[in-house]
């Protein structure tokens, strides 16, 4: 395998929000196979040697509301004693400045990375509409601009009226379509006003006398789901989706509740667009909203679009698997591969979306860019050499060409 093209990764979280790391993905950072939000999976030395070709760099803007009520009481209480003027910072930021910054931090970051690669190491190149993406040569890695939750695009005031507050918004999608946003996640993890969000709270396993229950990893930070549903005449949803099919960005519904993926999905097929799904499991093997059911594997398909799969076995595996079977995951990748192709009979669906450098915990046997070719290794067993260079790279590029105009 000599390319893949990974959905979701997230470089520019940990390059503005972590003070310990400069602009640029040349980083000396400790390297562990557990969860630690503090390290740095997609660092220059992690991606030179990595099959990855391109990839999303989904600018994740921490929301006000999660940074003062999402994270539990013990959780502020240490945010305020360990680093009481960065927290304050986070819960009074601007979200619309917050993710200028963040670009601007990307693309320095690419500049900065490149300065120092020798010879003929891969340089980065911060791609901004397709036609570069066709562009690249073989010594080059495309990095993306993406954008996860469209609070980013900032909350409507209270002496705003909702037709003020959508000519900004519409301001705003022209500015980032400008500065090469590719796609955009239409919800997270708290409330916006566009799309009603799931509550992403992860299920974990618990073993209380002897047997294995499933409990909500709440403990230091938890999220809600939305009260409201798509079509709420107080938000502005599909005239939000249909602007961005307008401009020409894809629209990821990862988060999103499944009666407004449905929708979005009737949307694609008016417009004739791909839809993607950039990190997410099956419901088949974790029943949670979270995660796609049959019938929507089905029609993500129909519409041409494309799942990707997340290297967490948080959200592929239901809890009490996880807990009996390790914290190795490429198999149980590769399983769920297998039951897309059975279940549509090809793989056209199929893609990846790693979510490194986000909150997931990742698989032991596979936790950072180089280590990606060990799942090309491990579906050669049950794939061909043109369904993984489809399922690695080829579906997502196919999506990019058609959706990213």
């Amino acid at each position: 395998m000599d390319r893949l093209f990974d959905l979701h990764a997230h470089p520019s979280l940990k390059m503005y929000y972590l003070p310990y790391l400069t602009r640029t993905f040349h980083a000396a950072v400790g390297q562990e196979r557990f969860w630690n939000p503090l390290n740095f999976q997609t660092r220059y030395a992690n991606l030179k040697d990595s099959p990855v070709r391109a990839f999303c760099c989904a600018h994740y803007v921490i929301e006000p509301s999660f940074a003062s009520k999402g994270i539990k009481q013990l959780g502020r209480a240490l945010a305020w004693t360990l680093a009481p003027g960065y927290y304050n910072r986070l819960r009074k930021a601007d979200p619309w400045t917050t993710l200028q910054g963040m670009i601007e931090t990307l693309e320095d970051a690419v500049r900065n990375t490149n300065r120092w690669v020798i010879g003929r190491g891969k340089r980065l190149r911060v791609v901004k509409r397709f036609s570069e993406l066709q562009q690249l040569t073989s010594d080059e890695i495309a990095v993306m601009h993406s954008l996860e939750g469209s609070h980013a695009l900032g909350y409507r005031k209270p002496d705003q009226s909702k037709e003020a507050f959508w000519a900004q918004t519409q301001e705003r999608l022209a500015w980032l379509k400008q500065r090469g946003i590719a796609m955009i996640g239409l919800s997270h993890f708290c409330d916006n006003e566009f799309a009603p969000q799931i509550d992403s709270t992860e299920i974990i396993p618990k073993v209380v006398n002897g047997r294995v229950i499933d409990v909500r990893d709440d403990q230091f930070y938890e999220m809600h789901r939305a009260t409201w549903e798509w079509g709420d005449p107080q938000h502005l949803s599909e005239e939000f989706a249909r602007e961005c099919m307008r401009l020409g960005i894809l629209l990821d519904l990862v988060h999103m509740q499944e009666h407004a993926r449905w929708k979005v999905y009737d949307l694609c097929a008016e417009y004739d667009r791909p839809v993607v799904l950039s990190h997410n499991g099956l419901q088949h093997f974790f029943p949670h909203e979270y995660n796609l059911s049959d019938a929507e594997v089905l029609r993500i398909r129909e519409v041409g679009g494309v799942i990707g799969l997340i290297l967490s076995k948080r959200w592929l595996l239901s809890p009490e698997e996880c807990h009996y079977s390790g914290g190795d995951g490429i198999a149980d990748l590769v399983d769920q591969m297998r039951y897309v192709r059975d279940l549509t009979g090809d793989v056209a669906v199929l893609g990846i979306g790693t979510d490194f450098d986000g909150l997931t915990h990742p698989f032991t046997d596979c936790c950072k860019p180089d280590e990606l070719g060990r799942i090309a290794y491990r579906m050669k067993r049950h794939f061909t050499p043109r369904e993984i260079d489809d399922i690695l790279y080829g579906n997502s590029h196919r999506v990019f060409e058609k959706g990213w105009r």
